[in-house]
């Protein structure tokens, strides 16, 4: 058969958390055995090397509302005999058999951490896409809850189907080849107030006082509510300003290599429907302190300090635990590195096929 994919999020060059997970993803659902051709629809062609067997492009120039006019418009005219959607926006004009990813629901949480328009289009576009959609994946049972809680989805049309992680390039590293030459603690995501970056920063100037050495490493585009980050470090103590380092966007290789020599990765996020970054810098080793939000307690189970976010205190403590317990550093780069190994992207394919083959059944 024909599976038609929504390719537009995968093709984007510098990727987030969506489009990390349908580019890789992707990857694997067309290496994995089958007769099906895929039909990828996206504004343009990959920039990076894309597996080309059974696999059939179709470029639709970049408009606004790309999903709901052009691709829609697309899929009448030839359509597949199913379709997948890896990122919420099912078209409404179409009438294919469609599966859908919705990541999470973080807007009716921190509504204040969107724009308007973004709020509004987002209600829209994943209510009448669980709607439409034979079959929603999700990726924690805390994504569940929330679509049940918010759309009333039907139990039986909701699978859980975790993501991966990139274990070519998130692996324990050599210790050699820091990036830096003291010693530091390291974030990566939207620098935004979602990301609960703010409060990262108000801990990281208490334990300042105490660990003089020791410096902040934020990694991310900047987001909602990152003015009110650079103000925030603009206002510190000339001490603790100079030691927070704002480093922006950078790839995959680099992030592996900030989280194999940092002390620990911190991740505050006030909500979050998976959370790769903490699957990530387990893979490394690298010790996890993260939020007690329910989608990341699912994947950091007993491997990470999990702590409330809203207490600056308690996580200027749980960091200075780590720093000077070698011993717990340890154990909890061992036990994220097997908790880890549990996740990978061709589970995840294999399983996406699975609902799609039977969808199109």
């Amino acid at each position: 058969m024909i599976i038609g994919v929504d390719a537009s999020r995968a093709v984007k060059v510098a990727k987030t958390g969506t489009e990390h997970y349908s580019w890789e993803l992707l990857k694997e659902l067309v290496q994995l055995p089958s007769e099906h051709t895929f039909r990828l629809y996206a504004p343009h062609l990959p920039k990076n090397p894309f597996p080309e067997e059974r696999c059939e492009w179709r470029v639709i120039p970049e408009r606004r509302l790309w999903s709901q006019i052009a691709l829609a418009k697309e899929i009448k005219s030839d359509p597949p005999d199913v379709l997948f959607v890896p990122s919420h926006v099912i078209p409404l004009l179409t009438n294919v058999p469609s599966v859908v990813t919705i990541h999470d629901v973080a807007y009716k949480y921190y509504p204040k951490a969107y724009s308007s328009f973004d709020r509004r289009y987002l209600e829209f576009t994943t209510g009448i896409s669980i709607s439409k959609a034979k079959k929603v994946i999700v990726p924690t049972q805390a994504t569940a809850n929330d679509i049940q809680k918010y759309y009333k989805a039907e139990t039986e049309k909701i699978t859980v189907i975790p993501h991966g992680y990139n274990s070519d390039v998130f692996k324990p590293l050599p210790k050699s080849g820091s990036p830096y030459q003291y010693p530091y603690i390291f974030f990566v995501g939207r620098i935004e107030t979602k990301k609960n970056v703010l409060r990262l920063i108000e801990a990281f100037a208490l334990l300042s006082k105490q660990e003089k050495t020791l410096h902040l490493v934020l990694a991310g585009k900047p987001g909602l509510g990152s003015e009110d980050v650079t103000a925030r470090i603009q206002s510190l103590a000339e001490e603790v300003k100079q030691k927070i380092h704002l480093i922006g966007y950078i790839d995959d290789h680099d992030v592996a290599r900030h989280l194999a020599h940092a002390k620990a990765f911190v991740f505050p996020s006030l909500y979050e429907g998976f959370g790769i970054p903490i699957l990530e810098a387990m893979a490394v080793g690298c010790p996890v302190v993260c939020s007690s939000t329910p989608a990341l307690v699912e994947i950091a189970k007993d491997v990470a300090t999990v702590l409330p976010p809203d207490n600056s205190l308690s996580w200027a403590a749980a960091v200075q635990r780590i720093i000077d317990n070698p011993e717990l550093a340890a154990n909890m780069s061992e036990k994220g590195i097997k908790r880890a190994s549990e996740y990978s992207w061709k589970k995840s394919a294999e399983k996406t096929l699975e609902i799609l083959n039977n969808v199109a059944a």
